[in-house]
């Protein structure tokens, strides 16, 4: 089976293809708007893989949480690719599962302890994903400094955007940086949800501000 995996979410973007034989072709961008390049790096994993778009039998992308500009890249790439198949099923999955994957693989002791993703949303907000026993037990969802303070107490933090908050509120929780790799991407990909590429949206977690400052004015 010929697996093409897209996330357009973490530190770089990743293009990752799985051919029959379990050969794994990668591409990982990192420019400045690399998202012009995604592409092309599709376009280079399936030549070196040596066969083409329509060999391809299963299809995953990241839908967030991250940027949403590069998320609707990816989708808009991908349906483009599929324009023939619009039914065509494809898995969906979340950056922030990849990353919890990626450091409890490499590092099994991790895996006895509560961990905690934080991406950075805004300068004062996070995206939060904690895990448990192996399992997501929260998010992702967009917190802010009452969470960061009060739920991530007993949680190591993994992602190094996780540094910019715990300097930013003084936590004291540990954080750990861990590498991604191709392994931890394909086990979260298959464990994904299964979407009509024709219905393919982005994990959309933040409310326009005006929405949030209304909000605030209503609880003062």
């Amino acid at each position: 089976m010929n697996f093409l995996i897209i996330s357009t979410t973490l530190k770089n973007i990743f293009v990752v293809l799985k051919d029959e034989k379990n050969n794994i072709y990668t591409r990982t961008l990192t420019e400045n708007k690399s998202g012009n390049y995604l592409a092309n790096a599709i376009k280079e994993v399936v030549e070196e893989s040596k066969t083409n778009i329509k060999n391809i039998d299963e299809f995953g992308i990241d839908i967030g949480p991250g940027s949403f500009t590069g998320i609707r890249v990816a989708i808009s790439t991908l349906q483009g690719l599929l324009i023939d198949n619009p039914e065509k099923e494809v898995y969906t999955f979340f950056s922030s599962d990849v990353l919890y994957r990626s450091a409890v693989n490499n590092n099994p002791d991790l895996k006895k302890n509560k961990l905690a993703v934080l991406k950075r949303a805004r300068e004062n907000a996070a995206y939060a994903s904690i895990y448990e026993n192996g399992k997501r037990i929260f998010g992702p969802q967009m917190v802010f400094e009452e969470f960061l303070r009060d739920s991530l107490n007993n949680c190591i933090l993994i992602n190094e955007e996780a540094e910019y908050f715990k300097n930013k509120y003084k936590l004291e929780n540990e954080v750990f940086y861990s590498n991604i790799d191709e392994k931890s991407l394909i086990e979260e990909v298959i464990k994904g949800k299964r979407v009509k590429v024709k219905n393919l949206k982005p994990l959309y977690l933040q409310k326009p501000l005006a929405v949030e400052n209304l909000e605030k004015e209503k609880t003062k």
